[in-house]
């Protein structure tokens, strides 16, 4: 039989759907649903709104009564808890009567995912032992050792046919797949040499046989990963902190731990849950040291030594709390993001595109609050420079932000336009005008003025409303300060960045959002700080002001940046109220 029941997913834009899912299966009387294993459809559905398939993964129990054959299957993310897993389905089978199941020819398996039990379906329908495909698996990585280069590798067996055996290599959280072949005949060869093969496990793989263990294992490849391995050292680590016991940080055991673990965006959500416990331990004992090595691991991120030197315990546990709120993407996923510098005896923050480094001034962290303001700002800033292609195109259709060199004629004629045009000037005027704007930005970066231009009283530069010299005059020192005076013409407003050294734009009614909605001017600096402060809003949940961003605009940042996670995967501290604006 087949046992069903209702089940509600949320699908990854955040819709609900109900759908029937199975929690066991039994092919003698629905055979159909093997064939579905095997052709992929089982679990899949459409999403509603898209089309777009999808699959679910619950676990339940397959059984196949005729071939003795029993599978438990589980969802893949439950993989580092194989031999808990199949413990319990061997004891399932102790209270199995002989005459319902004979134990000298019952095939049982602990499988994590549809993709592992259609492996094991695909061999049985040959006749091979699915322990000798797993080091046909060994052969393959030996051939491409390309497929190693990156982490979290799956390697599954698609097809046996009379011509070739059909692999598929794929990742993890990655888009790439490839499909790998081995003559048959080779293939043949290979599986034939079992005495060879259960001597090279016997002789690696000492504590954990795949050839001696008892039947109800997990039998993959991935088993003998030093990683996986790892993983289930760190669970019980994090079992013994969150019992109050003592965690033995000096033991050898802990030290392999923290050096084979995977980081970042490849850890298993469960993993990073249990990171966290340690983090907390880490926190309570004062082990700073070892906060700091379970910060990098976690977030794939460098800590400089000087978080741990500053000796305060509250600090790292504070940039974890803020930095798992923000979407996988944005912090662990993200190559324009190196690491995270304490600058002693600075205030306020900085991100330096050429390294991915975000440098934060020790005096913020006198604020919880202002400290965190300052993270979220910098963070926006790698996200954008991650992210350029995407975030700069929707700055200018959606807020009408646009910036134009200074030292070239062409995008300075394209400022100008904007305002309406150059008018009766003529070419040399317009060289002249090119000339004073070129010195009105002055020759150095900073906050202030270049020198006045000295152009002819007569000159168009002087006229009552002649833009460019307007916009220039009514930007001043501090310009995002002073924005209720830029000059403004056709709906847009004017204004020169002393610090970039170039001409800028953008819709009146951005500035209205800035001024009367967003918590600091600072997003009137330019289009880089407007999206970095949007984005330290947008991801500061506790912000009163945040109810003030548009809803086209969370659509936007839920669709391409990331959903705000309203309580994060290891969720304990709340997100601290704005106070007052962060620095570049």
């Amino acid at each position: 039989m087949g046992v069903f029941y209702p089940y509600t997913v949320r699908l990854a834009d955040g819709e609900e759907m109900v759908v029937e899912l199975a929690i066991g299966v039994n092919v003698q009387r629905f055979p159909q649903m093997r064939e579905k294993i095997i052709d992929k459809t089982f679990h899949t559905f459409r999403h509603p709104g898209t089309g777009k398939p999808f699959t679910v993964e619950v676990p339940f129990m397959y059984t196949d009564i005729e071939r003795n054959a029993f599978f438990s299957v589980r969802p893949p993310k439950n993989r580092t808890e194989w031999n808990e897993h199949s413990v319990a389905l061997a004891q399932v089978f102790d209270k199995v009567p002989a005459a319902l199941s004979q134990p000298d020819t019952r095939h049982s398996r602990v499988v994590y995912g549809l993709a592992e039990l259609r492996e094991k379906l695909i061999a049985q329908d040959v006749g091979v032992d699915d322990r000798l495909v797993e080091l046909v698996k060994v052969f393959l990585i030996h051939e491409h050792p390309f497929l190693i280069q990156k982490p979290r590798l799956r390697l599954m067996l698609d097809a046996i046919d009379e011509i070739s055996a059909h692999f598929i290599a794929a990742f993890d959280h990655g888009q790439e797949a490839f499909d790998l072949a081995i003559d048959r005949e080779n293939f043949d060869d290979l599986v034939a040499k079992q005495a060879e093969l259960t001597g090279w496990v016997s002789k690696h793989h000492t504590s954990s046989n795949i050839f001696e263990e008892g039947d109800g294992g997990w039998v993959n490849l991935w088993r003998w990963s030093p990683s996986l391995g790892a993983v289930g050292t760190l669970r019980h680590m994090a079992a013994l902190a969150a019992s109050g016991e003592p965690v033995p940080t000096k033991d050898p055991r802990f030290k392999t731990m923290l050096q084979t673990l995977p980081r970042g965006n490849q850890l298993p959500t469960a993993a990073k849950r249990d990171l966290r416990s340690l983090q907390r331990y880490a926190k309570d004992k004062g082990l700073i040291d070892l906060e700091d090595s379970l910060f990098e691991i976690r977030f794939d991120k460098e800590l400089e030594d000087d978080w741990s030197l500053n000796r305060d315990v509250t600090d790292i546990d504070t940039l974890w709390s803020l930095l798992r709120d923000l979407p996988d993407s944005n912090v662990e996923g993200n190559v324009k993001l190196s690491g995270l510098f304490l600058n002693v005896g600075e205030s306020g923050g900085y991100y330096y595109p050429g390294t991915g480094n975000i440098e934060i001034g020790e005096h913020m962290l006198r604020d919880r609050e202002s400290f965190e303001d300052v993270v979220r700002h910098e963070v926006g800033h790698a996200v954008h420079e991650k992210l350029k292609a995407s975030i700069d195109p929707w700055l200018e259709q959606r807020f009408g932000w646009r910036s134009y060199s200074v030292f070239r004629r062409e995008e300075v004629d394209q400022w100008v336009a904007l305002m309406g045009g150059w008018g009766a000037l003529s070419s040399q005027q317009q060289r002249e005008v090119w000339g004073f704007l070129r010195t009105a930005l002055g020759s150095r970066a900073g906050w202030d003025p270049g020198p006045t231009p000295s152009a002819p009283i007569a000159h168009p530069w002087n006229a009552r409303d002649f833009g460019p010299r307007l916009a220039f005059e009514q930007s001043g020192s501090y310009w995002h300060n002073r924005n209720q005076n830029w000059f403004r013409r056709n709906g847009r407003a004017f204004f020169c960045n002393f610090y970039y050294k170039r001409l800028m734009s953008l819709d009146e009614a951005t500035l209205d959002l800035i001024n009367d909605k967003m918590p600091s001017k600072y997003a009137a600096m330019s289009p880089l700080e407007f999206f970095a402060e949007l984005y330290a809003l947008y991801y500061d949940l506790d912000d009163p002001q945040r109810g003030n961003v548009p809803a086209d605009v969370m659509a936007w940042m839920d669709a391409n940046i990331g959903q705000a996670d309203m309580g994060g995967i290891d969720n304990d501290l709340g997100p601290a109220h704005r106070s007052g604006p962060p620095q570049s």
